[in-house]
């Protein structure tokens, strides 16, 4: 039965990687377990400043199936994806990564789960091409997100994944500002099923998502899918008020019995200034929920499109 994929390819500053990515995905539905098949390709670029967006309308010009969108600034990596998911028709709807670190080989697998009754097949990294630092700092990650979470996110899976129509129009009315994609995939349920391959490296140019982006995304996760921080909060607390109580019942005994009277300043100002600096990490782990409580409550868009090929009425935003 003939249904329309959508392939999503989120991009900034990828005009070096963009030819060869929608190449190798036209290729694969040319064989003739996809060909059958209808082809829908959508692009959300985020305000690049390279020549993404020319490439794209050159890339657009003999490809009906193609359509773009550029927003009116870099609205971040989620965001960009959640947009390419609302404006996808397709019957199902897969998302790329332009530099081809996951290979579009692995799309005819995600198709063939689909067509078995899967809701969800996401890729899961059998390998990473990092250096060893960050390999070990995205595995401590992962487990401490799996120990946290009130959800099985699967480890090692990242954005590179098959959502079904049904999921993705629900995915798509979720009311989140700060988004972990990965974890609200695995909290709406539905048949899932992995489907294991290994990275290849970058085809052009180097990685935009840096350090900093990877730590915003860890506590959108954390926040996002676990209250065990706030948790961990009141539970310090109360064995510090215990450990206080112990101590001023020690030094009232002491004083009350011998008369000897409680020493050391330094002591008490090396304490004073150990539960100050307690108090501000806990006032900076509540900060992060109710920063993130207040985006949603904004409401405002997600992405603001500026300009779009093959849609000749866009929507404004998302």
């Amino acid at each position: 039965m003939n249904k329309t994929i959508s392939i999503c390819i989120p991009v900034f500053n990828e005009a070096g990687n963009l030819p060869a990515a929608i190449g190798e995905v036209e290729a694969l539905f040319k064989l003739p377990a996809l060909s059958h098949h209808k082809l829908e390709i959508i692009i959300t670029d985020n305000n690049s400043s390279d020549p993404t967006w020319n490439t794209i309308k050159s890339l657009s010009a003999s490809r009906p199936h193609l359509k773009a969108y550029r927003f009116s600034r870099n609205f971040g990596y989620q965001n960009s994806i959640f947009a390419g998911l609302s404006l996808a028709t397709g019957d199902a709807v897969i998302e790329l990564d332009a530099d081809l670190e996951d290979p579009p080989l692995v799309i005819p697998e995600f198709i063939a789960k689909w067509e078995q009754g899967y809701d969800v097949c996401y890729g899961v990294r059998r390998n990473r091409h990092a250096p060893l630092v960050m390999r070990m700092l995205f595995s401590c990650f992962y487990r401490l997100l799996g120990r946290c979470s009130e959800l099985a996110i699967p480890q090692n899976s990242g954005d590179f994944r098959l959502l079904d129509r049904k999921v993705v129009d629900i995915l798509k009315n979720l009311p989140e500002r700060n988004l972990y994609l990965r974890g609200l995939v695995s909290y709406l349920g539905f048949k899932q099923t992995a489907v294991p391959y290994d990275r290849d490296p970058r085809r052009s140019g180097s990685s935009k998502f840096r350090m900093f982006h990877y730590m915003i995304l860890a506590m959108d996760a954390l926040t996002a899918f676990s209250k065990t921080p706030l948790r961990l909060i009141s539970l310090l607390g109360l064995l510090l008020f215990a450990g206080a109580t112990a101590v001023a019942a020690y030094y009232a005994i002491m004083t009350l019995v011998h008369g000897a009277r409680a020493p050391g300043f330094a002591t008490i100002v090396v304490l004073m200034l150990f539960l100050h600096s307690i108090t501000f990490i806990f006032l900076g782990i509540i900060g992060e929920y109710l920063s993130r409580i207040f985006d949603d409550s904004k409401k405002r868009p997600r992405a603001i499109i500026a300009d779009a090929v093959h849609d000749d009425n866009p929507p404004k935003f998302l």
